[in-house]
C-alpha cells in the first residue's frame, strides 16, 4: 500500500514537472478551456475566465522568486491549466458524490442479501477496496497535472466507475462490527 502510494506521488510530480518544462501546457490549457466549455453553462465559463487568473498570480507569488524568474512564462501557464482544471472539478464533484451514494447503496444491498449465507469478512476485498478509492483521488491529480488532454467526461467516468466499486467493496467485505 505505501509503495502504491508512493509510486503514484512520484507519479503525480513527474507529471507536473513535465507540464512545466515541456512546453505544451498553452495548447492544453485552450483544448481545457474548449472541453470545458463543452460541459458547463456559459455563466459557470465566465466566472472560471474572471476567477483563473487571480487564483494563478497568487498562488504564483508563492513560489521562491527564483523558481519564478528561472521558468516565467512556462511556469505561468502550467499553473493556469492546473487551477482551471482544479476548479473544474469543483463543477463536477455532485456527479462523485453520487457515484459514492451509488457504491454505498449497492454494498448495503449485497450485504442484506447475504442473510442465509455465512457473512465472511475478506481483509484482502477489504484492502483492495481502499487501495481503489485512493486511486481515484490520484487519478484525479494525475489529471489536473497531466501535459496531455483527456476529455472531463472521459475522467468523470472512469473516477465514478472506480468509486462505485470501491465502495461497494469496502461495505461489502467490511468487519462485522462497521
Amino acid at each position: 500500500m505505501k509503495l502504491l502510494s508512493v509510486g503514484a506521488l512520484f507519479l503525480i510530480l513527474a507529471s507536473a514537472s513535465a507540464l512545466v518544462s515541456g512546453g505544451h501546457s498553452g495548447g492544453v490549457l485552450k483544448q481545457t478551456w474548449l472541453g470545458a466549455s463543452d460541459i458547463l453553462p456559459e455563466n459557470g465559463v465566465r466566472e472560471l475566465g474572471s476567477v483563473i487568473p487571480t487564483y494563478t498570480k497568487r498562488f504564483f507569488q508563492l513560489l521562491p522568486l527564483k523558481l519564478r524568474q528561472k521558468f516565467g512564462e512556462k511556469l505561468w501557464t502550467a499553473i493556469e491549466l492546473m487551477t482551471l482544471r482544479l476548479l473544474l472539478i469543483r463543477y463536477i464533484a455532485p456527479t462523485f458524490v453520487t457515484a459514492a451514494l451509488i457504491g454505498c447503496l449497492e454494498g448495503f444491498w449485497s450485504r442484506s442479501s447475504q442473510q442465509g449465507l455465512v457473512k465472511v469478512h475478506s481483509p484482502m476485498r477489504f484492502n483492495l477496496g481502499l487501495i481503489g478509492l485512493g486511486t481515484s483521488a490520484a487519478l484525479i491529480l494525475l489529471w489536473v497535472t497531466t501535459p496531455v488532454t483527456v476529455p472531463l467526461t472521459r475522467l468523470l467516468f472512469c473516477v465514478s466507475a472506480l468509486a462505485i466499486l470501491s465502495i461497494r467493496s469496502l461495505i461489502l467485505n467490511a468487519p462485522a462490527q462497521l
